[in-house]
């Protein structure tokens, strides 16, 4: 008996995406033939994290499925996790093997017997805690996906996990960013922050073994680790990530804004399709409002009742509470980056450096806009609700 892998996904996965296998096996004549495939997390003790069962297929001995509905579920995010110069995004990955068997029935002198044969095959062969698939919770868009998809999308390649590397953004000193990255050689040995006349900060920095995505905070906590070291900002600062040989592989710039504005500043960070997050100021004109949806009942009055007694109350009083947020004038770059922003699962408004408040984005449409269609400057307007409701008392 035996199962021979003739195909199998990178090491690497984007986990909400296809992963997809293709196995063969020599015993598919067997009675009521099933194949079995285990998917168990690396460093896990509840193994199988799922167990999948597919029948053998009509005039075929393999069969190609897909466990990427499984992946998905064992991967989540990392936001607001670094306590000091960077730290591994382990919320963001899922370690897993893969080992295949056999499930068919076996004549036992008396009756057919639905028997689990051994393991056959493991991927990889030999899984340890150094040897296994990395599921992470990136996602490509359908032209954008191919099985070495995750691979194009390390440090070397790329520089930060973001599609807007190549924008400089606008930050105060009082408000924090997170800047991700994905090193499955984990060659990143040094960060480096540099003030605004070039002089700079070097933080050498040694990867967690056997982890593959990193991130580290750029914002007021890079301000303060230049301003600690006699270095002046005025009006920008960069944070690159620097190899084993001193050299920049990752460079994000930063505006720092002090411009005062007659409007409150609202501050979004927001899951991307690269599993890091983004950030923006909206720094325009914001409204809020709030939606009150109320329960009555009815009470009986009492004869001879007076003017101050209740007929109707109030027994659950429920506010949702919505934010209209404005941008400033923005590029057609951004206006692409910001489609993140609409669709995203994950969104926080910024309170300060260390408080963050779980939104959602309603507008349920976004518009591409460019100059050449447009022939002006354009703005984005936005609708945000707290995550959760307030209520009243009930009396």
């Amino acid at each position: 008996m035996a199962i021979t892998i003739l195909s199998n996904p990178s090491s690497f996965m984007a986990a909400h995406n296809q992963v997809p296998y293709t196995v063969s096996s020599n015993m598919t004549g067997q009675p009521n033939f099933n194949f079995i495939i285990d998917i168990n997390q690396t460093s896990g003790t509840n193994n199988p994290l799922a167990r999948l069962k597919y029948p053998v297929q009509p005039s075929s001995a393999q069969i190609t499925f897909d466990i990427g509905n499984v992946l998905k579920n064992y991967v989540s995010y990392d936001f607001n996790n670094v306590s000091a110069v960077f730290a591994p995004n382990t919320n963001s990955r899922l370690k897993y093997y893969v080992e295949f068997r056999e499930l068919y029935d076996v004549w036992d002198g008396t009756q057919w017997i639905p028997t689990l044969q051994s393991i056959s095959a493991r991927h990889p062969t030999t899984p340890s805690s150094t040897s296994f698939n990395l599921a992470t919770n990136t996602i490509f868009d359908f032209e954008d996906y191919s099985s070495a998809a995750m691979v194009g999308k390390s440090v070397s390649n790329i520089g930060f996990l973001s599609n807007g590397n190549s924008l400089s953004e606008n930050i105060k000193s009082t408000e924090e960013r997170f800047l991700y990255w994905f090193d499955p050689s984990r060659v990143v040995k040094t960060v480096r922050y540099v003030a605004t006349g070039g002089g700079t900060q070097d933080v050498s920095i040694t990867l967690t073994s056997n982890e593959y995505l990193f991130c580290t905070r750029a914002g007021k906590y890079a301000q303060d680790v230049l301003l600690a070291a006699d270095l002046e900002i005025t009006n920008l600062y960069k944070v690159q990530l620097l190899d084993g040989s001193g050299n920049v592989i990752a460079t994000k710039t930063f505006n720092l804004n002090t411009e005062c504005s007659i409007y409150g500043t609202t501050r979004l960070h927001w899951l991307n399709k690269l599993g890091g997050f983004d950030s923006f100021n909206f720094i325009r004109n914001s409204t809020k409002t709030e939606d009150i949806e109320r329960k009555q009942f009815k009470a009986p009055l009492s004869i001879g009742y007076t003017k101050q007694d209740r007929l109707k109350t109030n027994y659950n009083t429920t506010i949702n509470d919505k934010i209209n947020i404005q941008s400033d004038w923005i590029s057609e770059q951004q206006s692409t980056l910001f489609e993140e922003l609409v669709s995203s699962p994950i969104i926080y408004l910024e309170r300060n450096p260390t408080s963050f408040v779980a939104v959602n984005i309603i507008n349920t449409n976004y518009e591409f806009k460019n100059y050449l269609n447009n022939r002006k400057l354009f703005n984005l307007s936005l609708d945000i609700e707290y995550t959760y409701s307030r209520y009243r008392q009930s009396l």
